[in-house]
């Protein structure tokens, strides 16, 4: 009994473990097409595992006759996954679906999304089954199984008690002195069984909780990011796990670069911080250096984004003193960018050159999606041409004011293309992986001409949905003319 009550409990706190697909957001964005339908999918990813998988489907043009999901880990295929479960359109609505998942399994997971009808197709978006806070249990909960326990240990007592005293005595017989001396023994063995049984429960629940600290519990990338000995233009980034040895933590690019890092001021309040978003390269297998811009003095957060080969994603955090920028050797990357700290504004800004960034006005309600649109002009009021960068029309970077919540937004949402490129690949050979990057927004993969009529128009938006209300800053970094621009802006969420 103890043990079952143990257990119980065990599965009780587990309820309150939470995931995260970036920092501080559980929220998993993509808007692409399942076949020829446009759709736009939102994975809220469990806080257990195993644990259910919140997902919803808007159909953004058409009526499909059914929308389906399945969970792939990426430890097998559509083989070895479950029947897909049929989401059910929410009621009031004409083309939201949703559906629960159970993901059963730490590791990363392949949600397939299937919209049936004519010219149906499906998507495929990865997200993280992973244990990340272990929570203290509650009080009221603590105080409800305390009582039951004690009753528990009471009950057993009596049981036993009454059963050495009475059990072989007749119908109205009182006991004697040979039926006490059976029950005060009888409570002596039932003390050191119940005795017994707790110790037994406690070294259990002990060993239970080492193992789900140790082994299930997120654990980041141990890493260090500091200024370079001998060289303070230089930023040096160190992986000192050990679990680099791994084959399934073995780096994979994004976007063509295999670490993503970003410098966000952590001492500017008033302001919009300065940021840069770098790219460090590689010295073996373990060190990346970054030339540093020239931002100002002061401590900064560090956020470092990585995909590994087993399919999952990290967005490590950290902070770096910088000093004074200084002159050094440029082994800057060509597509490393940042800005100054500015003034909070949110609409129009100016990107120089006579070209202006306006965010489009929307409202913007925590935990619910959204987009941010952005459209660049010129000095003449005519769209300005968006090129390539990074392979996509655009990046957004979004962070709440204290750091709490931290994204990297492309214009197909906040998913890894890496991580889909690497499942797409697995299901469907190259074939899939070349579509899954079209369907990512990966401009390299569609003929340069096309490339180019889709950044025409000088417009480019960002599905997201904001975990939470408050004050978040928003770098908005496009291409003109073969120069990054960066639109640092202001938002606020309901």
């Amino acid at each position: 009994m103890i043990r079952v009550l143990l257990v119980g409990v065990w599965g009780w706190l587990l309820l309150l473990v939470s995931a995260q697909a970036h920092v501080g957001n559980p929220f998993v964005v993509f808007e692409g097409r399942a076949g020829t339908y446009p759709v736009r999918v939102v994975v809220r990813q469990p806080e257990v595992v195993p644990g259910l998988a919140e997902i919803n489907v808007r159909v953004l043009q058409g009526t499909p006759s059914s929308v389906q999901v399945l969970p792939i880990h990426y430890r097998t295929d559509r083989s070895g996954a479950p029947r897909p479960d049929v989401a059910e359109l929410v009621a009031g609505e004409t083309n939201l679906y949703t559906a629960s998942l159970w993901l059963m399994t730490r590791g990363a997971y392949g949600i397939e999304v299937g919209v049936e009808g004519p010219g149906g197709g499906q998507v495929l978006v990865p997200v993280n089954s992973q244990a990340m806070a272990r929570q203290p249990m509650p009080r009221g909960l603590a105080l409800v199984l305390g009582v039951l326990g004690a009753g528990l240990v009471v009950g057993v007592f009596g049981i036993a008690v009454a059963a050495a005293r009475e059990s072989t005595l007749a119908d109205g017989q009182r006991p004697g002195t040979r039926q006490t001396l059976r029950a005060v023994g009888a409570a002596l063995v039932a003390s050191l069984a119940v005795g017994g049984a707790l110790y037994g429960g406690w070294i259990w629940w002990g060993n239970e909780d080492r193992h789900h600290v140790s082994r299930v519990l997120y654990r980041q990338t141990a890493h260090t990011v500091t200024i370079a000995p001998g060289d303070a233009s230089q930023l040096r980034l160190e992986l000192t796990d050990e679990r680099q040895r791994d084959s399934a933590y073995r780096l994979i690019p994004d976007h063509g670069k295999l670490v993503h890092l970003f410098l966000v001021d952590a001492g500017t309040t008033q302001s919009i911080p300065a940021f840069a978003h770098l790219h460090p390269q590689a010295q073996g297998n373990r060190t990346f250096f970054a030339t540093l811009p020239p931002l100002p003095a002061g401590t900064y957060r560090v956020f470092t984004e990585l995909a590994h080969e087993a399919g999952f994603t990290q967005t490590l955090t950290n902070s770096v003193s910088l000093p004074e920028p200084k002159g050094g050797t440029d082994r800057r990357d060509p597509d490393d960018s940042w800005s100054a700290s500015t003034e909070a504004t949110e609409g129009m800004i100016s990107l120089g050159a006579g070209l202006t960034l306006n965010l489009l006005p929307d409202r913007r309600v925590a935990g619910r999606e959204t987009t941010l649109r952005v459209r660049v002009q010129q000095a003449d009021g005519t769209p300005a041409p968006l090129e390539p960068f990074l392979r996509m029309l655009g990046h957004a970077v979004v962070q709440r004011e204290e750091g709490s919540v931290f994204a990297h937004l492309h214009p197909s949402g906040n998913l890894s293309m890496a991580a889909t490129r690497n499942f797409a690949r697995k299901m469907d050979g190259d074939a899939g992986a070349l579509a899954a990057d079209v369907n990512c927004g990966d401009l390299s993969a569609v003929p340069p001409e096309l490339a180019r009529a889709l950044g025409r128009d000088g417009e480019v938006s960002f599905p997201f949905v904001f975990p939470k209300p408050g004050r978040y800053f928003v770098w908005i970094q496009v291409k003109v003319g073969g120069q990054i621009r960066t639109a640092p802006l202001e938002v606020d969420v309901e």
